[in-house]
């Protein structure tokens, strides 16, 4: 006979829950409201049947929670933040609550393997707002990235050369070119053409763009003295 269909269990069940309030020792949901309570049992004891155990080492649990402490589902909290990746469109998924993703978090916790999920998912389960502040982050960056490339600042001469002035982020003026090479587009900056050549000039621009806020042209100027403050 299963020993939690007996009468003795059921009392023992209803106590326990009463002592408890009638509440999750967890979340705090309520038989009241809907829950359903269980009981867990904190730690075993050997040759002790489920209702021969003393009241302090059992507790009441809604259901949910009950699946979490052994393992059935992943825990609803303790999660860490550890890195993110945009998947550059809805390819991805959550791996909490399935919804499609394309900014990818990964999360992990000490009694649980790592999962890769999606911005309100990493925010919840981590109890921060890392992921949403990310998001924004790159939302706010990927806006002044449009704003240079399709800048006014931008200019031409006589041939098909798109040249502007900017500063980097260390305050350091340069002068950007994009000049056209071999069927695609290189980058001149401050009369020094690079190496890698892009498919057009919006990527180009893209690029000198990223060049400028990662610090990358900075370190540049520092180290050929071109830097002009």
């Amino acid at each position: 006979m299963n020993p939690y269909r007996s009468a003795d269990w059921h009392a023992f069940r209803r106590e326990v829950i009463a002592l408890d309030g009638g509440a999750c020792n967890r979340c705090g949901s309520r038989a009241d409201d809907g829950a359903v309570l269980q009981v867990h049992h904190k730690q075993y004891l050997v040759g002790r049947k489920p209702w021969e155990y003393p009241f302090q080492l059992c507790e009441a649990i809604c259901r949910g929670c009950h699946a979490v402490e052994h393992g059935k589902i992943p825990p609803r909290t303790g999660w860490e933040f550890i890195g993110c990746d945009d998947l550059g469109d809805l390819s991805g998924s959550c791996d909490y609550c399935g919804e499609q993703i394309r900014h990818v978090f990964l999360v992990c916790h000490p009694a649980w393997s790592a999962m890769e999920v999606g911005t309100v998912c990493c925010d919840k389960l981590t109890s921060t707002d890392e992921a949403s502040a990310h998001l924004t982050a790159v939302v706010r960056m990927n806006t002044r990235r449009k704003t240079f490339v399709s800048s006014p600042r931008w200019y031409t001469d006589s041939q098909p050369f798109h040249t502007i002035n900017q500063r980097t982020a260390a305050g350091w003026k340069v002068q950007i070119t994009v000049a056209p090479y071999r069927g695609g587009y290189l980058l001149v900056i401050e009369g020094r053409s690079g190496k890698r050549v892009f498919p057009s000039v919006i990527t180009a621009k893209a690029a000198a763009f990223d060049a400028c806020e990662s610090g990358e042209i900075d370190a540049w100027l520092r180290r050929t003295g071109r830097g002009r403050l």
